[in-house]
Parts: C-alpha cells; structure tokens; sequence
C-alpha cells in the first residue's frame, strides 16, 4: 500500500517539476524555433535536390540487395518469431520487477534525499534571496535587533526575579563553631596539675 502511494508522490512531484519546467522554457523553445525557422528552410531547399540525385543513385543497389536478401528474411523470420515467443515472458517478469522493486526504492531514495537536504535548500533560498537584495542594492533585515530584544526581556525577567526574592526575610544567620570540649578538658588538667606542682 505504502509503496504506491510513494509512486504516486513521486509521479506529482515529477509532473509539477515538467510542468514548471516547460513553462519556464516554452518562451525560450518557441524564440528560439522562430529565429532558426528561416535557416532550416532555406537548408532543406539546399539539400533536397543532393538528396533526390543519392536517392536516385542507389536505387539499384537497394533493389538488388532485396532480391539477394529476400530467401534469408524468409529463413530469419521464423527464429525471431520463436525468440520473441520465448521471451516475451521474460520480458514481462522484468517489467514487473522493475516497476515492483526498483522504483519504489528509487521514490524512497529521492523522498529521503529531498528531506536530508530540506534544511540546505532552506538556507540556499534564504541566501539567495540576499543576494538578489545585495544586487537591487536593498538591505538585508537586522537581526541583531530580535537579538537585542530577547536580551532586555532576559534582563527584565532577572530583575523581577530578583526583586521578588529581595521581599522575602533574609536567611538566618550561620551557626558558630562548636567548642572543642576535649582541649578545653586538656587545658584545666593541665592547669590543675601545674598548680599541684608547686605545692
């Protein structure tokens, strides 16, 4: 199911590429037929008493050729009847496979390569819309200014955020250090026993 509808995609994208193609072209093509119309005429009376004269002289020939070749066409005729027959099946399994297994794949092929390359013709029309600006000689848009602009909501944001936890009361204050109880019980003994020292 899935590969007929990619043939079909596949068949309008080339019919409107055609279609595009020779409308663009058309003008060009009949221009062009216009402009060669009285060359061709004026060669094909050039040439058509030469080729009259040639036909005229070989005549002979081809006639002669006929009679000699007309026994083998008729010895040849039944082996190219058989070899069609015979491969005409062939032929058809082919058709069959071609139109079954490779184009589907060839669509497939060409959607995918249509749609890596979706973000580079993207870039490529932006960029060549610049460069027929560059050429008129206009301006390409600022976008440093949507640049700017999203940097002072930024700043704007940060203020309010900031402002808002200004409000709120400040965090208590950190905890002294805990004493040293075992050097301060160090300390009294040896006060104690150098007291003791001088009775």
């Amino acid at each position: 199911m899935r590969k007929t509808k990619d043939v079909d995609v596949a068949k309008d994208r080339l019919f409107d590429t055609l279609t595009t193609a020779r409308d663009a072209f058309g003008p060009r093509v009949e221009a062009g037929r216009d402009a060669l119309s009285p060359y061709v005429g004026a060669a094909r009376e050039a040439v058509s008493p030469r080729i009259s004269a040639a036909r005229d002289a070989v005549a002979p020939y081809v006639d002669s050729a006929s009679e000699r070749l007309g026994p083998a066409a008729d010895r040849v005729g039944p082996a190219v009847e058989n070899a069609r027959d015979r491969l005409a099946p062939a032929l058809d399994a082919a058709r069959e496979r071609f139109l079954e297994d490779v184009v589907p794949a060839v669509t497939a092929a060409v959607e995918t390569a249509v749609e890596a390359s979706a973000p580079a013709r993207a870039e490529a029309a932006t960029r060549a819309g610049y460069a027929v600006s560059a050429l008129k000689g206009e301006r390409p848009p600022r976008r440093w200014r949507t640049a700017v602009l999203f940097l002072i909501a930024g700043a704007a944001v940060g203020a309010a955020v900031a402002r808002a936890t200004s409000r709120q009361t400040p965090p208590p204050p950190p905890a002294p250090f805990p004493r040293d109880t075992r050097g301060a019980a160090r300390n009294s003994e040896a006060a104690t026993s150098a007291d003791g020292d001088d009775s």
